[in-house]
Parts: C-alpha cells; structure tokens; sequence
C-alpha cells in the first residue's frame, strides 16, 4: 500500500526524534550523579560539557581495525584500582630524584605513585632540597583522576565511567614532591613513543596520544633572554618535533593562573586545553591565549572564591585514593583544573582513531577544531580579557572567544562525525549559547562586568554564605567527594629544574 507524502513526512520526523533521542548511557553507579561532564549535552544548564553520549553511539573506543590506539598519561603515577587496573598498561617511572620520586630509587619500571604531600615541616627542614617546592599536606593522586577521566572501567555497574570504553593507558610517572622536572618530562613524552631515552628499558607500547597535566609559567622560546628558559624550550621543542614526526598528538593544559598559557601547552606543535565551566563560560582560574586550540570542561568548585556561591559546579569525579599523604585503598575524587579539561580532548581523539584508524595527525587536530561548537556568551561576565569599564583586565569568568580560548568547545559527536568521513564532513551551522541568569548577573555585579544602572536603584545582592570547608583528607570509596585539586605553575627561576608545583 503506498504511503501518503503527509504521513511518510512524520514517519521520517519520527525516525529522525528517535536517533535524536539515542545516546549511549553507562551503568556507572557514579555516572548519573557526578558525572556530569559525561553527560548529555544541554543548552540550559550544561552547555559547556562535549556530548560524549551521542559520541559513543558512534564508536566507543573499540578500533574498526587494528588495536585501540594507547593514551600515555604524563602525570604523578598511578594507584592500583578495581575500577582501572584492567585499562592499564606497564609504564614506568622517570622522576629522577630520589627525594621527589618519594619511592628510595629515584627512576625505575614502576609508575605506582607513592604519594606527592610534601608538609611545611618537612619544607622548612631541608630548604635547600625544597626551595621553590610548593607546600601541600595532602597527596594528591591526580595521575590517577586523569587516568581514570581517560579508561576507567566503563559500563561495569560501578563506580565511574571512563571516556573510551576499550582505553589501554601508559601511565608514564614524570612528577612527584616538587613538580616536574623537565629533563625527567622530556624523556618521559619520549619514551611514551618509543623513542630512545639513556638507561630506559625500550617501551613495548608506544602511545598514539600524549596528555599532560602540568604548566610551567615559563615561555617556549628557543631564543629567550634567559639561558636557563631557552636551553628547557630546546629540550622540549626538540622532542615534541621527533613525537610529531611518528604521528603523535600531544595534548596539553593551558594552566590554572589566569594568565598566559604555561608550557608545555604553549610550544608549537602541542593542542594547548582550557577549561570552562559546566555552564560553558571560562573557568575562573583557566590561563588562555592564543596558544589555546580548545576549550573543555575542567570542573570549577567552590573555594570561596568570587562568585563561587553563584556559579561554581561539583568539579571532575574520577578514580582516586582514599589516603591523605600515603596510599590507603581505592576510592573516588573531584577535582578542578585544566588538566582535567585536557583528558577529554586526547579522550575524543581516541574515540576518533578507533573509528577511523587511518586519519592522520593532522586530521585529528583539524577535525576537532573545524567541529567544535561556538563559544558560550554570557553577557554579565564579560569578554575573557577585555577591558572592563574600570579598566581591569577581565581574566575571571568571562565569555572566551577565539582569540583567548582556541577554536570553540569540545564536541565530541561531531568530531567522531568528522573522522567517519573527514573529506566531506561540513560542521553543521550551529548559533552561540547565550546565557543570562539572576547568578549570572549577581556575579557580573560582583566582579565589576555587569554595569548597575543608577536609576532605578538595583536591589542589594544577599551576603554569600559561608561555604562548607575543604576536608583535611580524600573522600572514600563510593563517590565520596574529596578535596578538589588544581595543577598550579612552577617559578620561572627554576624552569629549567621543575616545571611545576603543585597547591590547592
């Protein structure tokens, strides 16, 4: 019997509702309620976040052919987790020092972080070993977070969801009690492809992804004034050229100083990440510029800062420890940075090899800026480094742009859309987020971005209350969520010895 054109017309308005509706959702007794930068995307209250649902009805991870491409984490190590331990590979530890390394050998084939917590004690008892190291009391297994950000194990009725269900991780340990060296972070990105590095074993699993979560506040300039500064940036910009070379992407974040982008995100050849809001605004504490090729969620809890009872979310759930200096057992975090925004870039990357295995690393890198969504605009916040009406730099929660915040907002579906067909793939033709909200405007009114008319008289904003205070320990197992931490920038002076430290 033929179909009449009127109702063929709604049988393809339903087909299309129906694949519109679809969106993969896994079991993860933690997915629903904390991890919201999983979730679906949403214009109202979550349009910062990539859309990984509807990227998974697309590829999950698994490789069309071939085997899953590897994601090495440069970072702190990793702990032992029943919700990550099956996703990881062997990896290695390159912090030289024994006294950083935490583990009595200095380098070695095991990248279990021992713990980072470096007391203010222990600080002021040996100032010439510490000078320039940040103090923190509490380790913060941040190596794991990022892994598990990446390959947790997903769809497992457990715990957390990781962004590639079929991840195969490199934990690659490269900081410890102060930061990361850079000798010790150039020779680590290096063997996490298989290049060669003096008295390292050959690595049987070299990585198609590099993801590192740490920035120095020095320049990348081969030809900067300081000696010190230009001999790191030759180290680093010489390694990220032979990496490149192999056809690897390696995924950077930008900072968390509000500044200019750290290093390594701001050499050539690296994807510099920014992090933004749930709500798809700047972070408050994100570094941007136009080292930035991207811009993702990275979590913004409250940490009484300006606007924090207005605005700030819960901050990225991932795998965690449940010890306060040493390891105790496994358990769960959130935490908030760029270095947690950079994870889900190198994460849709791995979705995108694994659905096309044959894209080059140039079509990675041109499928997820030609794919990402516009920058979210909040009126009330102001432009991301615009000058306010009292002259001040506006580097707080702001709207980004292209110039600040790379090329738009992660977007996970189109970008596993583009790798299906990357010569023809069009990115669809999508409006900006325009955001406006009484928090919005109640922070806009606080940090000096939203002009108050003098007539009629704007009611006074209620005093913020007083937040609940950051626990002295990790959250336990079952989603307790603990202390919520941010990958902070070393001291020019020692950009040569360590690229970072680490505060709350």
């Amino acid at each position: 019997m033929l179909t009449s054109n009127r109702h063929l017309a709604a049988l393809i308005a339903a087909l299309a509702l129906a694949s519109t509706a679809q969106a993969a959702t896994p079991n993860d007794t933690l997915y629903a309620g904390q991890q919201w930068w999983l979730g679906a995307y949403n214009a109202t209250d979550s349009a910062g976040v990539a859309g990984f649902p509807k990227a998974w009805d697309i590829n999950k991870g698994a490789p069309v052919s071939g085997a899953a491409p590897i994601i090495a984490v440069l970072d702190s190590g990793v702990r032992g987790h029943p919700d990550l331990t099956a996703n990881l590979l062997p990896g290695y530890n390159f912090v030289s020092k024994i006294e950083y390394a935490n583990n009595s050998v200095g380098r070695s084939n095991d990248a279990i972080d021992p713990g980072d917590a470096l007391s203010q004690a222990e600080h002021d008892g040996n100032l010439t070993l510490w000078d320039g190291c940040a103090v923190s009391a509490t380790s913060s297994w941040h190596g794991t977070l990022i892994a598990g950000q990446l390959g947790a194990v997903t769809n497992n009725a457990a715990g957390v969801a990781g962004i590639n269900w079929n991840a195969r991780i490199l934990p690659v340990r490269v900081s410890g009690k102060c930061g990361a060296d850079v000798r010790d972070m150039v020779d680590g990105m290096r063997w996490a492809v298989n290049l060669p590095v003096a008295n390292a074993p050959t690595n049987p699993f070299p990585a198609k992804i590099l993801v590192i979560g740490f920035a120095g506040i020095a320049s990348c300039d081969v030809n900067d004034a300081n000696a010190n500064i230009a001999a790191a940036a030759k180290l680093y910009t010489d390694a990220i050229a032979e990496i490149r070379a192999k056809g690897v992407l390696v995924v950077a974040a930008a900072g968390n100083v509000r500044g200019a982008v750290g290093r390594p995100a701001n050499c050539a050849g690296v994807l510099g990440v920014t992090s933004l809001n749930r709500q798809g605004f700047k972070a408050i504490y994100a570094s941007i510029g136009k080292q930035v090729a991207l811009a993702a969620p990275g979590g913004d809890g409250n940490y009484a800062r300006t606007c924090d009872t207005e605005l700030a979310d819960t901050g990225i759930t991932s795998t965690s420890d449940t010890g306060t200096t040493t390891p105790i057992t496994f358990g769960y975090a959130a935490g908030s940075g760029t270095s947690y925004a950079a994870p889900q870039v190198a994460g849709t990357a791995s979705l995108m090899w694994a659905a096309n295995p044959n894209l080059s690393l140039a079509q990675i890198e041109a499928g997820l800026r030609l794919s990402a969504r516009p920058h979210v605009q909040a009126e009330a916040l102001g432009i991301c480094n615009a000058v306010t009406a009292t002259g001040a730099t506006n580097l707080s929660r702001c709207s980004c742009t292209t110039e600040t915040c790379g090329a738009g907002l992660l977007d996970a579906e189109e970008a596993l859309r583009y790798a299906q067909a990357p010569a023809s793939y069009a990115a669809p033709v999508r409006a900006a987020v325009s955001l406006s909200s009484a928090a919005i405007d109640a922070c806009g009114i606080k940090q000096g971005t939203k002009i108050v008319p003098a007539d009629p008289v704007v009611p006074a904003i209620p005093p913020a209350s007083t937040p609940t205070a950051v626990p002295a320990s990790s959250g336990g197992g079952g989603g307790a969520m603990a202390p919520w931490w941010l990958i902070a920038l070393a001291f020019a002076a020692f950009a040569l010895r360590r690229e970072q430290a680490r505060v709350r």
